[in-house]
């Protein structure tokens, strides 16, 4: 994606310790820091966090981003140091006792109660006076989309973390080896995936002479997940659009706002064939007490064929199963369809990781000047190479974007990713590559040229590292040839509504969501397919008319 540089941006160097680039802008208005010092409160939870290390001899305390913020006036004092998974509940302990962090991070689903209880600042001018050119291009990724679903009467509170949208996209994984020894073709309809998932299960795919496999997983705790084994896509190849929590919204025929689920006729035609396929052993008969670990843990041990999930959902397994079976190969494909046009991928924009700044902080310009810091040095097209290695991270001298307040900014590069590496691999120059892409492409490129040349070792760490991004962005039929199509035709079903539910509607999801979700499974293990008719009734009386009403009144 083209990147304009920032209009207004000079070049002003300040020294700090080795070298740190401190950008000064025009017009008399500070957008990186202050002029004078200014002592804020932060809670640090990255640190304990098991997939986190600290590089070059870095510390909480001292570290580059804490450097960088010190060189603008910014002065971090840690009110308190937790692990990741007490950081939510130290947050709102803190918040109880008054004496909380002045920037700190909040779920879509609390930003309403948070913003009710005054425990935040309203930023709208702020962001309006501060908020730079790159920032501003970064919110409006999406189209503005996140930000405009942080309003509330008119007003921001927060800032989010923006998402590719249309990269998140779910997709079919499959044994392409499988297929090929059974003489089969990936599955474009939703027959044809029945018929594979059937072959799957009872005609040996594997070759090993045992009746040890079968033809499709899916989640049966969760049913609608963010994770491998999600029902959502096989829905979706229905014409039923449920989203990852069961909460969707779609417009009718006549432009209102209605539920995903309400398509009575696509859900009931999807329901029945679950049940036939649940009945024929093709979906294992325990998969209601299978969660998304369970399904990693089939798709590791190469007992299933098929499963949908998003880019990464072949990363992990790819690397056991190979070790099981060195022919193995699991490639993507667009989600199948039964309605004879193309599965559309139900795509939202909500805001699910939110910034805000203490309604307590004496200057709540603080939260935009820490994210334009973030978007300027987090993005290799704003600075210098060597500013980007040092706050992004390069796995040697510099902990990276992790240390940073607001550890978020960078733009989503999936697709950029995408390109420059398929270029790489196809000419051999590297020269576009950013630190990290390189990584990749040297690790990819390792397992290719390991097996051209026969000596593929799955046991390699590196080669097994290679053949997991290999899924992603280099096998011929990765995730991202499935992202790229439906990018290019536009085969979506975008959401009607973004905006942050009330806390009432809040309440009520995961209800709604267990309602359905119950549904799903009793429908599937024997009940009667028809008796969803009356569940659509159940769903609404239970709080969905509330929420489908509170959509079509704030849109």
């Amino acid at each position: 994606m083209k990147r304009k540089c920032l209009a207004l941006l000079l070049a002003a160097i300040l020294t700090l310790s080795a070298v740190s680039f401190v950008p000064a802008l025009a017009e008399d208005v500070n957008y990186f820091g202050f002029d004078e010092p200014f002592n804020i409160k932060i809670g640090v939870s990255y640190a304990a966090a098991s997939d986190f290390t600290f590089y070059g001899g870095e510390t909480v305390e001292n570290n580059a981003w804490m450097d960088l913020y010190k060189a603008n006036n910014i002065f971090p004092e840690i009110l308190y140091e937790v692990d990741p998974s007490q950081a939510n509940t130290k947050l709102s302990t803190a918040i109880m006792s008054g004496d909380y962090p002045d920037v700190f991070r909040v779920s879509g689903g609390d930003y309403k109660n948070f913003v009710q209880s005054g425990a935040v600042a309203d930023i709208t001018e702020a962001y309006e006076k501060y908020a730079s050119d790159e920032l501003k291009e970064f919110m409006n990724f999406d189209g503005g989309l996140a930000v405009k679903s942080l309003y509330v009467d008119g007003k921001l509170y927060g800032l989010p973390k923006v998402n590719d949208t249309l990269s998140n996209a779910y997709m079919m994984w499959i044994r392409q080896d499988w297929l090929d020894r059974l003489g089969l073709q990936i599955p474009t309809t939703m027959e044809e995936l029945k018929v594979v998932a059937h072959a799957f299960t009872y005609d040996d795919p594997d070759g090993d002479g045992q009746n040890n496999t079968y033809g499709i997983a899916f989640d049966g705790m969760d049913v609608l997940t963010s994770s491998i084994g999600s029902m959502h896509p096989f829905f979706e190849g229905f014409g039923v659009y449920l989203g990852n929590n069961g909460l969707s919204y779609i417009e009718d025929e006549n432009g209102n706002i209605t539920w995903g689920g309400a398509n009575a006729e696509g859900m009931k035609a999807a329901l029945s064939m679950l049940q036939e396929m649940y009945a024929d052993g093709a979906i294992a008969r325990d998969f209601i007490t299978m969660d998304s670990q369970s399904i990693f843990s089939e798709t590791k041990a190469g007992r299933v064929g098929m499963w949908f999930g998003p880019t990464w959902g072949a990363m992990e397994p790819a690397i056991y199963a190979t070790q099981n079976d060195k022919n193995c190969r699991i490639v993507a494909a667009v989600v199948p369809s039964a309605t004879g046009e193309t599965a559309k991928s139900y795509a939202t924009a909500a805001a699910n990781e939110i910034y805000c700044v203490s309604s307590k902080c004496a200057k709540p310009e603080l939260l935009v000047k820490l994210w334009n810091l973030n978007v300027h040095y987090m993005n290799a097209q704003f600075c210098t190479a060597e500013e980007f290695n040092m706050y992004y991270g390069d796995s040697a001298n510099y902990s990276g974007w992790k240390t940073a307040i607001i550890p978020a900014g960078g733009f989503p590069n999936g697709r950029e990713t995408y390109a420059l590496l398929t270029e790489a691999i196809a000419t051999g120059d590297t020269s576009k590559l950013s630190t990290k892409q390189l990584e990749n492409y040297t690790s990819i490129k390792t397992y290719m040229d390991a097996v051209a040349a026969g000596t593929h070792d799955p046991a390699d760490a590196t080669q097994q590292r290679g053949l997991s991004l290999y899924t992603v962005y280099a096998d011929p039929l990765n995730a991202w040839t499935v992202i790229t199509k439906l990018i290019a035709e536009d085969d979506y079903m975008y959401t009607a509504y973004s905006g942050i539910p009330s806390e009432e509607v809040s309440s009520m999801t995961g209800t709604l969501k267990k309602l359905l979700v119950e549904e799903i499974i009793k429908v599937i293990t024997g009940d009667k397919v028809e008796s969803y008719d009356s569940f659509v009734n159940t769903w609404y009386a239970m709080g969905g008319q509330d929420a489908i009403d509170e959509a079509n009144e704030n849109r």
